[in-house]
């Protein structure tokens, strides 16, 4: 009953420390957040933009120190906006326009997203997938890791980066009990997929919230999902082939050749299972359903320059179809990460703010006199994107830098709105430096094979290179 007693009162105390803690930050941004809004003078800023650029800096210092959840800063956010610009010209009305972000087409194609990962995962489809490739490349270790991050890639591109890490993980430790300790390349397999995990979520608009955020903000002139693919996924790819190079140089494979027949034993399973006690059966049919609504969904995302109905369209065939032959419950349905889709709505109002106040014309007159070159500002503002993703999350990063830098890009070119959009979006997923940069960086260094340099390592050399790939593809396409 004493050791009872001890552990509450042991729990209680860190429970006061962790609050306080919290309790601190939050009050350190809310009270710069003013001093910094409130207390210069800055000419041309209008009272409304100046309530504005405090919820602006008040968002950003919450989201660098974390003292309240990603998704609590955004509906502060929203909160925010609505108490404090949408009464602020007497307009009982106003306050409405800052709830519009709820309905943005965006919103379902990323639920789309999210409920075709979570029909994969529950069917076993994504493993059983992963497992089918890695049985064709053969048993050299190169053309492992080259499978592996392909794999990671291509389902990280529809499916979240987070799940994908988890998969990705639990067949990568069955091949690694057929590797040597000492062999190198145990690293260049789990750092792979840290890479390709990160890199493939550039590939499609659903990949990552980051992408989502972009897209909104442009509006009318943002991209399709054909056309996202079209700016994204080559350099991506190109991104991803450089890094399986520099890994491998990084940590060559002692062993000439690796078996892979541990991966018998990663669970799949469907009707022929029999061996299984706690886990249900899945039926073959569900299987079927879920790869044809997969298909079908996909193909006509990309087709939709021909057929013209639009994504947001497109996103309820496996909304409903899965929903409606069972395959997702309702158990299911709130295991969606409902987190991700309000930290996109933040952003979403964020931007909205910052237009409608007009603190990013504001925000414009701020760029120096002395720099004139659209192409230097963005370069430079990609690798502070890379640096600032690299300690925070990358959805944060690109929820504070997208209306800023697109202010920025518009007061001198306005023709470079949508690739400085696309840009910011996609540098977001490099800063992938430390074990703690992204959930799959994480998930990997759980596996406890990992020391932090070796993050650091390929992660600087990413966020080096990586930018300026996609720079230069972005200026020869855009």
């Amino acid at each position: 009953m004493i050791v009872s007693g001890n552990k509450l009162g042991l729990f209680f105390k860190k429970l006061r420390s962790s609050l306080s803690l919290s309790f601190i930050k939050f009050f350190i941004s809310l009270f710069v957040a003013i001093f910094i809004a409130f207390y210069p003078e800055y000419v041309g800023l209008s009272e409304i933009a100046r309530v504005m650029f405090f919820i602006l800096l008040f968002g950003a210092f919450l989201w660098l120190t974390e003292a309240i959840p990603a998704f609590a800063v955004s509906l502060l956010i929203i909160a925010l906006e609505m108490l404090l610009l949408g009464f602020y010209d007497n307009n009982s009305n106003a306050w409405r326009d800052y709830l519009t972000p709820w309905a943005n087409p965006l919103i379902f194609l990323f639920l789309a997203g999210f409920i075709m990962a979570s029909a994969a995962s529950k069917t076993k489809l994504d493993i059983w997938l992963a497992k089918k490739v890695l049985f064709y490349v053969g048993h050299k270790p190169e053309n492992i890791l080259f499978a592996i991050m392909a794999i990671t890639f291509t389902i990280s591109m529809f499916i979240s980066n987070t799940a994908t890490a988890a998969m990705m993980l639990s067949i990568i430790i069955s091949i690694l009990k057929y590797i040597d300790n000492a062999n190198p390349f145990q690293k260049a397999l789990l750092l792979g997929v840290v890479v390709a995990t990160n890199i493939g979520g550039m590939g499609t608009i659903i990949a990552t919230p980051a992408n989502a955020i972009a897209v909104g903000m442009l509006g009318d002139k943002a991209p399709n999902f054909v056309e996202w693919m079209i700016y994204a996924l080559p350099p991506a790819i190109i991104i991803t082939f450089i890094s399986k190079e520099i890994l491998y140089k990084l940590y060559p494979s002692t062993q000439q050749y690796i078996r892979l027949d541990a991966l018998q034993n990663v669970d799949h399973y469907d009707d022929s299972t029999t061996h299984y006690d706690d886990v249900p059966t899945i039926p073959s049919w569900k299987k079927i359903v879920v790869i044809v609504g997969f298909i079908l969904t996909v193909l006509l995302w990309m087709t939709e320059p021909l057929h013209h109905i639009p994504t947001t369209v497109i996103s309820f065939i496996p909304i409903v179809a899965y929903t409606l032959f069972g395959i997702i419950d309702s158990k299911d349905i709130n295991s969606i990460n409902w987190d991700i889709i309000i930290l996109i709505i933040g952003g979403l109002t964020l931007g909205f703010g910052v237009t409608k106040t007009g603190l990013d014309l504001w925000i414009a007159t701020l760029l120096p006199e002395g720099i004139t070159s659209i192409l230097l500002l963005l370069i430079i503002c990609g690798f502070i994107v890379v640096l600032v993703s690299t300690f925070m999350s990358n959805t944060a990063t690109a929820n504070i830098m997208l209306p800023i830098v697109v202010a920025l890009t518009v007061s001198l070119d306005v023709e470079y709105m949508v690739f400085a959009a696309i840009y910011i979006a996609l540098c977001s997923s490099f800063g992938i430096a430390l074990p703690v940069s992204t959930p799959p960086n994480a998930i990997i260094y759980s596996s406890n094979k990992l020391a932090s340099k070796d993050f650091l390592i390929i992660g600087s050399l990413v966020g080096l290179f990586a930018p300026l790939i996609v720079f230069g593809y972005l200026y020869i396409v855009l």
